[in-house]
């Protein structure tokens, strides 16, 4: 069984920061989150991730740094899975494991080519 928590984060708080490490994957219950990247006193908007939607996933599956910043642009409840916890049920079912590097693999590629053009 996959161990999970809830929280919720107020209006502009961060869950993440560009750079941090990957220490866990999220899953909007309610509210809308904020994915942007600090272009020196600019910040970029990359996504809006609403209710039902992950967030996190890439990092925490291949250890890098997170790519972005994540912050509440109102009041949002969140699942939190730990990376720990989530690399060991991937263990467990390797069948799995190797759906979600592939997936992840194929995002960091696309990512690397939007971010490109």
């Amino acid at each position: 069984m996959i161990e999970k928590f809830e929280k919720t984060f107020l209006k502009g708080e961060l869950l993440f920061k560009q750079g941090d490490p990957p220490d866990e994957v999220y899953l909007v219950k309610s509210g809308k989150i904020e994915i942007f990247v600090n272009e020196g006193e600019n910040k970029k908007r990359l996504n809006i991730v609403t209710e039902g939607e992950f967030l996190g996933e890439m990092a925490i599956i291949d250890g890098r740094p997170r790519s972005a910043s994540a912050a509440a642009l109102e009041d949002s409840t969140v699942i939190i899975i730990d990376r720990k916890t989530l690399l060991k049920q991937m263990e467990e079912d390797p069948l799995l494991g190797a759906l979600i590097t592939t997936l992840v693999r194929r995002l960091r590629e696309m990512d690397r080519k939007l971010s490109r053009s």
